[in-house]
């Protein structure tokens, strides 16, 4: 079975916890652990981050999917004035490695001709 959620958000740091929120419940469907619920909560976070960089206008665009033991969360930017994709020059080297040393698998694609950022986490198997 799986879940797609789409949230759309402007571009305001305040606003990041509902991307955050979005996460932890999807995550807690999902039966995943409280550390790997904070650590999906802290990817998110970041995963935005890094696609918004230093971007004050636009709008987030998020899509997550629960499926079999899984979230993937693809990120992506819309700026106003029509220009799609990241931001220039946000390749954070903190918030990449955060992101790798949290997620299963991180990568990059074109979706509707914009770029998208995508992580996804496993849920950790629980020791009985």
């Amino acid at each position: 079975m799986s879940d797609v959620v789409e949230l759309t958000i402007p571009v305001q740091s305040d606003l990041l916890v509902l991307a955050r929120l979005t996460a932890a419940a999807l995550a807690s469907r999902a039966d995943f652990g409280i550390e790997d619920i904070e650590d999906l909560r802290l990817v998110v976070e970041e995963l935005c981050l890094s696609v918004v960089g230093n971007e004050t206008n636009g709008t987030i665009h998020l899509q997550y999917t629960r499926e079999d033991g899984s979230i993937t969360v693809g990120c992506s930017l819309s700026r106003e004035g029509g220009s799609d994709g990241r931001a220039d020059g946000v390749a954070d080297d903190m918030s990449l490695r955060i992101i790798e040393a949290l997620v299963d698998e991180y990568g990059e694609n074109m979706v509707a001709d914009r770029r998208q950022a995508w992580i996804r986490k496993r849920r950790s198997k629980v020791a009985s």
